[in-house]
């Protein structure tokens, strides 16, 4: 029998009703990296310790993805092609060029690295290319269109991809075999598969986060005004992430350039039910987030994906279909 002391009691009851109301008994700190684009900056903040904290200029226009690439580093995609960098200091090691309009980068198990990118003029369409690790083109596939933003490969090695007024899922051939929309979508920028077939999606301009059923049928909205604080200010979801909590961690970009640091709160935390458990902004060193990867709990030094909808370490690449 164990008998519990009455500061056990009062803590015990206390833990009940922040239980009963849906609240956490501490409160949630967080180590990210994110990509401020308002003023060009890739930045690592690390809430438990500040020691590990950085920001560097990345270099060039439009960096937008974020990948856990192992042995310590991060890949991130730019306008040009991608780079990564060292997640202890921020150095920059790998600088890719050679592209044009790039939104997404993706390393995959066997070291070889996709690059999706679009083109509104001839030669028009979306382009998938595959280069190896010394930055050697491989393959290029073709979708219609001409508009792309991030990429994310499913478990059963499809993609989706961000597409402007609609989320669509490619074969890994060229063609489209899954889409979903809901009104207001524009420059919709991030969408993951579930393990129970659903879909989350980010709506960019929209200003609102959704779910999808297996054959795009709106399951659930969140995150939109009206249904979070004034102060949060949804004008633009970009990257986000799903934690093994089930927690959505999603970038709440505000505009291009400088002058965003005191609009909106930047980074935001949304629980199952779309309630918001924690947020992030600085106004002293940021202008306006658009990307975002939390590293709690991360093996760092492992290759990560997030086919299977949360984000776990790559061990081996499924045949494409």
């Amino acid at each position: 029998m164990t008998l519990m002391t009455p500061s056990g009691k009062v803590a015990f009851l206390v833990a009940a009703l922040l239980g009963l109301f849906g609240l956490r008994a501490d409160p949630i700190r967080h180590d990210f990296v994110a990509i401020d684009e308002g003023l060009g900056n890739l930045l690592r903040v690390d809430e438990t310790n500040a020691a590990h904290n950085w920001r560097v200029p990345i270099g060039h226009a439009h960096p937008r993805d974020l990948q856990l690439v192992g042995n310590g580093l991060l890949l991130v995609s730019h306008d040009v092609g991608f780079a990564e960098y060292e997640l202890a200091t921020g150095r920059r090691v790998l600088d890719l060029i050679g592209y044009a309009n790039v939104s997404s980068a993706r390393r995959l198990a066997d070291g070889h690295t996709l690059i999706a990118y679009a083109l509104d003029k001839a030669p028009l369409g979306v382009f998938v290319a595959e280069v190896d690790a010394n930055g050697k083109a491989l393959r290029k596939t073709t979708y219609p269109g001409d508009y792309v933003r991030l990429m994310r490969q499913t478990p059963s090695g499809t993609f989706l991809f961000g597409m402007n007024d609609k989320i669509q899922e490619g074969d890994g051939k060229g063609n489209f075999i899954w889409t979903a929309a809901v009104p207001g979508f524009r420059h919709a920028w991030k969408a993951l598969r579930l393990p129970n077939g659903h879909t989350i999606a980010a709506g960019g301009y929209g200003g609102f986060m959704v779910e999808f059923g297996a054959k795009g049928e709106l399951i659930r909205r969140f995150g939109g005004a009206g249904q979070v604080p004034a102060a949060v200010h949804p004008y633009f979801y970009a990257m986000f992430q799903i934690l093994s909590n089930g927690d959505i961690v999603a970038a709440n970009w505000q505009g291009h350039g400088p002058g965003h640091g005191n609009s909106g709160l930047q980074i935001v935390e949304f629980d199952s039910k779309g309630g918001i458990v924690w947020q992030w902004s600085d106004r002293a060193i940021i202008s306006s987030i658009q990307a975002v990867l939390v590293l709690d709990g991360l093996d760092t030094g492992l290759l990560h994906d997030e086919r299977n909808g949360v984000m776990q370490p790559l061990r081996q690449e499924p045949a494409l279909p």
